[in-house]
Parts: structure tokens; C-alpha cells; sequence
């Protein structure tokens, strides 16, 4: 026994000294250190630094879902003078094609493909929205990229574009902004119900590409000046081009390419109070007529001594321009997040910038709300061959609204928008069948010389837990246009029986509508 124990404890012993000379021959290597995530906050975006880099990241975003529906009435589209010959037995042009002036107005029946019948009165719409901001500090202040990206589903009344697309994309560091970013010329973007009311919104939608230097003073103080796109900045917007909106160019006017960018200058305050901001814009009009410039040339001089449609002064290219302010007072007596906000535009040339783009009403329809009524002609130039002139509009706006917090899960938005419109070389004080009319006034008045808009709405909303959103919104947009001076009749057809009836000095100036929405947002 003595010796069987002896035999383990020798063994066991050596077991013990081979182990530990196999230990020392190991390599020795400190333990890699841990690289945690961390909390950030740079140039006033919070988020997390990337391993192995100084770069702040942020991801944020929302998803909504929305039901919108509205009512329908008749619709009356721009038509051409050729529709009265088809009329008096001379072969017309199909319904629908021609449309150069409100001197005759079509109503919508089935026969026509452009018509109420084939319109909705609801719609679904869905959007996902992804934002990414990147900061860094550097020795000239933050260093900040960010990227703004709509995906967007829809169908029906108010649809969506139902397309993936960059909605902003830019950067800032050290004053300089550039890429696609909000307008420094709009004081704000849409208003808190959907479909915006009359601003130059270049923020919450349609937002240009641009190249900005904005200067600090302290106190708030800024100071702008930014060289913006006026060309069309694809899923965001149209821009801010020269001619009106798509399906809505009496004069087919059409857009002659950029020549230079819009040139903005901005002062902006902010403090505790609120804020404000006073703003001015530079816009090339660069236009031409396409049916007179293809026209033959059937006289040696323009207007109403030619014989045919001439090549005359059919281009144009003019400086239009515009002002913007605005004004936000917070109102904390009231209630925490209450505010009022008051601002206005007036334009030259430049009707976006006047608060009267197609864009900012609602649905982009230029005031034939849901499709009734005629839309207001919305461009930054006419042509009249008859006179061989070009019209210049002068478009303005003015637009409150009011927040109201009752409980910091219940709120109520209120507001309203008026703006104008006029023309000049458009006549006025009677109409083609009217009586005093004068044949200066009968050929200068291929358009409405006046028309006037407005729009009243109400968002009541309910956030129930932490980043969930419920709106129920309404909005109302009535609108009115003076009849042209050279307003000659109606065109109807009676559901396409009995072929065209048309109706001498028959008006229809008037558009209004109702909509309203139900949306739900989940924010991130």
C-alpha cells in the first residue's frame, strides 16, 4: 500500500511539472480592449458614436397611415376657340385637346375623358419615412450630413407619389449648407393640417437644391444669402419653373431651361418669444409660346393686324422676384407649446413665391379643389398672340395659425390662408356678349384678370402614449375668378346624346370643396 502510494504522488507530481513547462512555453498578449457604443451629442444631434470613429450617428424617422376623402361637383376645363367651330358644323377638335384659354369653358360630361365621373372621393395613402444625420466636431464647428427618405404607397383621392425618393439630402459645416435642403426664402412649410395653406412652402415639400452661406451674429441673428434650383427636384416637387402646372397652361407656355439659379437673402431671428424672418428672392423667367412660335408667318407685323398666329415676341425672359415674412410667438400663458404664427407673400413674376403656387393649395389643383369648378391659371407669364404681349401676374398671400395644447396628449390647430392673383393686359368692365365692350378689351382678355382664394382648416390630434399620433383633420378651399373680358361661353354635352350644346356668356368662376383626413403616425 505504502509503495502504491508513493508511485501516485510521483506520478501526479510530474503531471503537475510537464503542465506547468507547456504553460510557460505559451505566448503572452494583452486582452483587446472593448469598443462600447457610446451616447452623443453633436452640433445638437443626439445619437451614438460609430466604433473607431468621432462620427455621431443618428436614426429617426415615422411611419404613417391615412384615410382622406372629399366631395365632388362639376368640373370646367380651359378649352380652345376651335370647339365653338366643331359646333357651328365646321370639323372640331376632340374634347379634351387644345386647351389654350379660358375664353371657353367645358363642362365635364362622360363624353369627355377629363371628368368628374372618373374621379375618387376617398383614397388610402401609406409613407415611410428614414432620416440619417452624421455629425463630427471639427475646429470650424460641426460638421453635419443628413439624408431625408419618403417610400410612399397610395391610391384614390389625394394619393400619394407611390414612389421611393430623396426627400432632402445635405450638408452643413462652418456657415456653408449645400444640397437639397428647405428653402432659406420660406419662414415655414406647410401648415399643421395636410395640403398645406397658401405659403411659398420650399420647406415642407418641394424642397430645391442649393448652395447657402449663413452667417451668426449672436442673440438668435442670422443672416443668408443662398443660390436655389428653380427646376423640378423629382418625388419632393415641381419646383418653381416657369410655367403653370401640368394640364393647366392656357397659354402653352412653356419652360425655356434655367439660365441662373434664384437668389435668396434671409434675416432670421430666434429667441425664447419665438422667432421671425424677413426674406427676398431673384427668379428667372425664361419662357416662350409654343403655338406662336411654330406658327407661320403670315404678316410683317404682330397683334391684331396679322392674318394668322406669327413668330414675334412669342419669347420672353424677365426678372421676377418676391418677398416673404414672418413672425411665431410662443404663448406659454396659454399653455405649454401654444404658439400663433402670421405670415405673408407677395411676388412678381415669381407666383410660387407668392404664396400661390399650384403645390401649395390644396391638392395642387390651382384651386379647382377636388376637381370643381376651373382652376386659376398659376404661371409667371402669359402670352397673347392677338396683342403680341406678354402679362405679368402679381400674386400675394396671408396665412395664421394657432396651436392650442389642452392636455399634453390633446391639441387643436387652427388656420386660415387668403391670397390674390391679377394680370395685367387682361381688359375689364364687361364681357364679349356683354354690352361696352370694346374690341381692345374682347382681345386682351383671354384670362381672368383677378381671382382670389382661401382656405380654413382644424387638426384635432391625440397622442395617447409616447411617439403615437392620431389626426383627424378637416379643410375647406373656396375659390373666385373674375370673368375674362373676353369670355365668350360654356361648352356642354348632355352625357354625350345630342352632341355639343354651347351656352353664350355661361360663367362658372366659382370652385369650392371640403376634405378631410384620418391619419395615424408612429414615430421613431
Amino acid at each position: 500500500m505504502t509503495i502504491l502510494r508513493t508511485l501516485l504522488l510521483v506520478s501526479a507530481a510530474g503531471i503537475v511539472a510537464v503542465a506547468t513547462a507547456q504553460a510557460a512555453d505559451l505566448p503572452t498578449r494583452k486582452a483587446a480592449p472593448v469598443d462600447y457604443v457610446r451616447v452623443c451629442n453633436v452640433g445638437g444631434i443626439t445619437g451614438w458614436t460609430l466604433p473607431g470613429s468621432d462620427t455621431c450617428v443618428k436614426f429617426s424617422g415615422y411611419l404613417t397611415a391615412q384615410f382622406t376623402g372629399g366631395n365632388l361637383n362639376t368640373q370646367y376645363n380651359w378649352a380652345n376657340t376651335s370647339i365653338l367651330e366643331g359646333i357651328t358644323g365646321i370639323p372640331p377638335l376632340p374634347f379634351g385637346q387644345g386647351l389654350s384659354t379660358q375664353r371657353v369653358l367645358v363642362a365635364a360630361s362622360q363624353a369627355q375623358w377629363n371628368t368628374t365621373f372618373y374621379r375618387h372621393e376617398t383614397g388610402w395613402s401609406t409613407r415611410a419615412n428614414l432620416s440619417f444625420d452624421m455629425a463630427s466636431n471639427t475646429a470650424y464647428g460641426p460638421l453635419i450630413g443628413h439624408i431625408d427618405i419618403n417610400s410612399e404607397a397610395a391610391n384614390g383621392f389625394d394619393a400619394l407619389g407611390g414612389t421611393t425618393y430623396l426627400n432632402t439630402g445635405y450638408l452643413t459645416w462652418a456657415g456653408i449648407t449645400a444640397g437639397m435642403a428647405q428653402s432659406f426664402f420660406s419662414f415655414v412649410g406647410g401648415g399643421d393640417n395636410w395640403a398645406n395653406f397658401l405659403s411659398p412652402d420650399r420647406k415642407g415639400f418641394n424642397e430645391p437644391t442649393l448652395l447657402a452661406y449663413t452667417a451668426s451674429f449672436g442673440g438668435g441673428f442670422t443672416a443668408t444669402i443662398s443660390a436655389e434650383s428653380p427646376g423640378p427636384v423629382g418625388g419632393s416637387g415641381g419646383g418653381v419653373q416657369s410655367t403653370g402646372a401640368i394640364g393647366s397652361n392656357p397659354g402653352n407656355i412653356t419652360f425655356g431651361g434655367q439660365r441662373w439659379p434664384d437668389i435668396v437673402g434671409a434675416l432670421h431671428i430666434k429667441q425664447d418669444w419665438g422667432e421671425a424672418q424677413l426674406s427676398g428672392v431673384l427668379h428667372n423667367v425664361n419662357v416662350s409660346s409654343n403655338a406662336v412660335t411654330s406658327g407661320l408667318v403670315a404678316a410683317d407685323s404682330c397683334g391684331v393686324a396679322a392674318i394668322a398666329l406669327v413668330n414675334c415676341a412669342s419669347q420672353h425672359n424677365q426678372i421676377g422676384w418676391g418677398i416673404d415674412a414672418g413672425v411665431k410667438v410662443n404663448l406659454p400663458q396659454l399653455g405649454d407649446g401654444d404658439n400663433i404664427l402670421l405670415t405673408g407673400a407677395y411676388s412678381q413674376s415669381a407666383v410660387w413665391y407668392g404664396g400661390m403656387g399650384g403645390g401649395e393649395m390644396m391638392w395642387g389643383e390651382n384651386g379647382q379643389v377636388n376637381g370643381n369648378g376651373q382652376p386659376m391659371y398659376l404661371a409667371d407669364a402669359f402670352f397673347n398672340p392677338l396683342t403680341n404681349q406678354w402679362s405679368k401676374p402679381t400674386a400675394w398671400s396671408l396665412t395664421g395659425l394657432f396651436e392650442h395644447n389642452f392636455t399634453p396628449q390633446f391639441y387643436l390647430d387652427l388656420e386660415g390662408s387668403y391670397g390674390e392673383i391679377s394680370w395685367s393686359n387682361m381688359g375689364g368692365g364687361c364681357n364679349f356678349f356683354g354690352l361696352g365692350c370694346g374690341v381692345a378689351q374682347t382681345i386682351q382678355g383671354p384670362l381672368s384678370p383677378r381671382a382670389k382664394t382661401w382656405i380654413l382648416g382644424a387638426d384635432l390630434g391625440w397622442n395617447p402614449v409616447t411617439n403615437l399620433n392620431f389626426d383627424f383633420e378637416m379643410m375647406y378651399q373656396g375659390t373666385v375668378q373674375d370673368r375674362p373680358s373676353g369670355f365668350l361661353g360654356t361648352v356642354y354635352n348632355l352625357g354625350g346624346v345630342g352632341g355639343a350644346v354651347f351656352v353664350p356668356g355661361d360663367w362658372h368662376g366659382d370652385s369650392n370643396g371640403v376634405a378631410g383626413r384620418l391619419r395615424v403616425t408612429r414615430y421613431f
